[in-house]
Order: structure tokens, then C-alpha cells, then sequence
């Protein structure tokens, strides 16, 4: 089995997506020394750039990697949902029901919990776990969400922050100490921070989503 095969393998396992973090946790299950060189990781993802560079098997959106058989090379992302076509899964509109997740979201949660913001233009309804692992109930979930600002919304959609059982915000590794200074949150819990009933979304992001290194 090739790397790129190891990497096609992973996806599949994960409805034919992955983040960064699902392949490279999962990776060694089918390419068992990949982790030997110190360097894995930056070898790995030189393999799957040039596949796609090259319009070959995969394509990529914000963090996330997909099979492709088209030679599209890209995902392409409207509101944190994303429209793939390809030949194994046919038309895929992940759109469907966005409207309603968000009015649910705003109805309840009314604004975001980080930044306190609350003009509703400026508020993204960010799924925890993201919805191409959701199965059709995860999907609209209402727990299954977080009203963010943009900043927040893209930071914790990459992967680069994800929140403790406590509130508090976890910042990646791969954040620079300047970076986090600049982005001038708190460190202490975030005591708005809707937490009950979305502890297994969450646990599936800091797990799956978070960039841990």
C-alpha cells in the first residue's frame, strides 16, 4: 500500500473526509511506519498536496481533505457548508437546512459567547462536530452548534482553538505565543459558554477537530 493509498483508506473510514488531525492519528493503522522519520508529518503532507496539486484523488477545503475522482482539487465552502461533486458520492448539497440550523441557533443562543457580539449579520452558526461526519440528525442539531463572530467561527472551524470542560479556551501548538497574544481573549472560563447537552459534540472536536500539535 502506497502513502496515498494509507490516506484514501483514512478517509474512507471517515465518510470520505478527513482533518488534519484524523489523518494523521489514523494514518499508522494503514501505512505502520509512517511515523518513523521525525519528519512524518511534513512528509505527509507533501504527498497530499502534490495529489492534489497533480488533480489527483483528493481535493481540500478550510481543514478538510475529501476523495476525489473528478480532478476538481477543491472544495468549495459557502458559510462553513461545503457543495462537493464528485463520481462516488453524486451531487452532495450540505446547505440543506443551514437556514434553519442557524435561526435556531440565534433563537436560543442569541449571541456569540467569546465576543459577546449579537448583530446577527455578523453571526456564523458553526457546527461542533462537523457536518460531514454528522449523521442526518446531527446535522440540524441545535446542540450540535455555537453562534460565533467570524474570527471565532474560523479559529475553533481549523481546529486552531477548541474549549475545555470548563470553559476555558485551548489553543493549538501550531499558534504562535504572538498570534495568541493578538487575539486578545481571555484565559479565564468562559462562563456564557452554552456547554450542557453539547459535551459529546465537543468531545468529537477536541478529539478530531483540534490541532493537538
Amino acid at each position: 500500500m502506497t502513502k496515498s493509498d494509507a490516506i484514501k483508506s483514512v478517509m474512507k473510514d471517515n465518510n470520505g473526509f478527513a482533518t488534519w488531525r484524523i489523518l494523521y492519528d489514523e494514518i499508522e493503522k494503514y501505512y505502520p511506519k509512517i511515523k518513523d522519520p521525525k519528519d512524518w508529518r511534513a512528509a505527509l503532507r507533501g504527498i497530499l498536496y502534490r495529489d492534489i496539486k497533480n488533480k489527483k484523488i483528493f481535493k481540500i477545503g478550510f481543514g478538510l481533505f475529501a476523495i476525489d475522482e473528478t480532478g476538481a482539487s477543491k472544495l468549495e465552502f459557502v458559510d462553513e457548508m461545503v457543495e462537493i461533486e464528485t463520481t462516488k458520492f453524486g451531487q452532495v448539497s450540505i446547505r440543506i437546512g443551514q437556514n434553519s440550523f442557524r435561526k435556531k441557533l440565534i433563537d436560543k443562543l442569541k449571541h456569540c459567547p467569546i465576543t459577546y457580539l449579537d448583530d446577527q449579520r455578523l453571526l456564523v452558526a458553526s457546527h461542533i462536530k462537523p457536518w460531514v461526519f454528522s449523521n442526518s440528525k446531527e446535522k440540524l442539531d441545535v446542540y450540535n452548534g455555537f453562534l460565533f463572530s467570524p474570527l471565532i467561527d474560523k479559529l475553533f472551524d481549523r481546529g486552531l482553538i477548541t474549549f475545555n470542560p470548563d470553559k476555558s479556551i485551548a489553543y493549538s501548538p501550531s499558534l504562535s505565543k504572538k498570534n495568541i497574544a493578538n487575539l486578545k481573549l481571555e484565559n479565564s472560563p468562559y462562563s456564557k459558554l452554552p456547554l450542557e447537552g453539547r459535551e459529546g459534540y465537543l468531545e468529537f472536536h477536541r478529539s478530531k477537530v483540534f490541532l493537538n500539535f
